[in-house]
């Protein structure tokens, strides 16, 4: 995929407005300007003459201009002939996700994908929520599988599974034999959660402002860096914790944790598919988007 940067350049200097550009980008006009600028000093020429009427190139925007269309131009030829029948799909792919999607959701799409397109190949890097967006910001990611809420106008978003945040506890905590249990309840419990930036705890706390329960009333005793540590502390009796249900789904079965039931304290969630605004990915990015959209 063509640097998006380039892309952004390339907008520009055909519409010769920002603000044509911007629009078309999805994007906010300081935005556009901001890569216009962080990619003149990288050059450490100008590109564009500003004025009232709008942006026009300098003579080392439009040898500049000719470059990025030449790159555009081979990307797009190769793009082809890996989307005809006869074409093999080479290549490599950086994956950003979060470790509940890492551990309980992404081995069966990359095995699939492995099997289909064995030469590509796929570079995964994990982390929370906050992390992952940071590295797709920072262009050192193709696509990111988050479990946490993103309203970055930068990134498009495509959610593709559903999931329960549930709390769970060790079988022999008294609130795992209660039918019906209160926030109040839970409240007064000690709490293991993830670390600050992870995707199930930005969707609780949310959920619990919105019910009008402060965050700070959680009696927090210990922060982990991943589901499987919050379930280690959970069965051996240090507190109550929240997971995505895909995550503590073998030990629900097995009855080694006991989900609380508190209705009011069950968070709907969704695992996301992001990517730069501008052009769909293609090549690898694109085969593993529609994998994992269209999994059947």
């Amino acid at each position: 995929m063509m640097n998006y940067r380039l892309q952004v350049f390339r907008c520009v200097a055909e519409c010769q407005s920002i603000s044509k550009a911007a629009r078309l980008l999805h994007l906010s006009q300081p935005a556009v300007s901001k890569h216009v600028q962080l990619l003149e000093e990288k050059l450490g020429v100008p590109l564009f003459i500003r004025s009232v009427r709008g942006m026009s190139l300098t003579p080392a925007g439009l040898v500049y201009l000719q470059h990025v269309q030449e790159v555009a131009h081979a990307h797009e030829t190769v793009a082809r002939r890996l989307q005809t029948p006869a074409g093999i799909l080479t290549g490599r792919l950086r994956l950003g996700t979060n470790k509940t999607i890492l551990s309980y959701y992404l081995p069966k799409i990359l095995a699939r994908f492995k099997q289909r397109f064995p030469s590509v190949t796929c570079e995964i890097t994990d982390g929370n929520t906050d992390t992952i967006i940071g590295a797709l910001l920072d262009q050192r990611l193709d696509l990111a599988l988050i479990e946490g809420p993103c309203h970055r106008s930068e990134f498009q978003k495509q959610i593709f599974l559903e999931d329960e945040i549930i709390w769970i506890a060790a079988p022999s905590h008294p609130l795992s034999k209660v039918a019906k249990v209160t926030p109040a309840a839970v409240l007064k419990c000690p709490v293991i959660v993830r670390e600050v930036g992870a995707g199930s705890r930005q969707f609780m706390e949310s959920a619990l402002r919105r019910m009008g329960i402060r965050t700070n009333r959680l009696s927090i005793v210990q922060e982990m860096p991943s589901p499987e540590g919050i379930k280690r502390l959970v069965a051996a009796g240090l507190g109550i914790g929240y997971v995505f249900r895909l995550g503590v789904e073998r030990e629900l079965a097995a009855g080694n944790l006991c989900k609380i039931d508190c209705a009011r304290l069950t968070v709907r969630g969704a695992f996301s598919l992001l990517f730069p605004q501008g052009p769909p990915p293609s090549g690898p990015g694109q085969a593993f988007k529609q994998m994992l959209l269209d999994p059947a």
